[in-house]
Formats: C-alpha cells, sequence, structure tokens
C-alpha cells in the first residue's frame, strides 16, 4: 500500500509490517478511513486513527473526527494488533 512520508517528504510502498516496524522506530501512523466508525457502545465515533507504540512492545491508538483530536485512547499489546491494526482499510496512510 501507499503511504506519505511527512518528515522525509516521500511516498512509500509499505504493508502492515512495514508500518508496524516503522512505529517501532519512533514513528507515527496516522489511518484516515473512507467513513466514520463508532464502536459498538455507540460511544466513541472517529474517522482517523493515529498509531504509536510507547516501548516497542505496547501500542497505543488516538483518534481524531472532523480534524479534532479526541481524548480517547486504547492501549494494544503487539499481538492484539492482528484484531485492531487494519491499514488496508484506510483511503489514506500517513507517517510522522
Amino acid at each position: 500500500m501507499k503511504a506519505y512520508d511527512t518528515i522525509h517528504k516521500e511516498e512509500l510502498e509499505v504493508d502492515r509490517q512495514g508500518l508496524i516496524d516503522l512505529m517501532l522506530n519512533n514513528r507515527q501512523v496516522d489511518l484516515y478511513l473512507p467513513e466514520k466508525k463508532t464502536d459498538e457502545d455507540g460511544y466513541l465515533t472517529w474517522d482517523v486513527e493515529h498509531w504509536s507504540t510507547v516501548d516497542g512492545r505496547r501500542f497505543i491508538r488516538c483518534y481524531s473526527l472532523e480534524g479534532r483530536v479526541l481524548r480517547d485512547s486504547t492501549a494494544h499489546n503487539k499481538y492484539d494488533l492482528d484484531n485492531s491494526f487494519f491499514p488496508e482499510q484506510a483511503k489514506e496512510v500517513k507517517i510522522s
């Protein structure tokens, strides 16, 4: 998939594991979704996911809606990424 590196100002061809490897090297991956998502409880709605790692073992996902960063976040370990991190569903991927 194509991802835009906002630091080096270039477009990269990466796969899911490549994005995870970039996060392990202190980079943030932003997934711009094609439509708004809502959690199963109807509590949280977002259209951008911001993924990063805390210490190389724990990952954090923050959310934005219509350009506004939300206060909510979720924590994941590397095994949780299989059920939570889906960059192939994003309409745009940016790396910062």
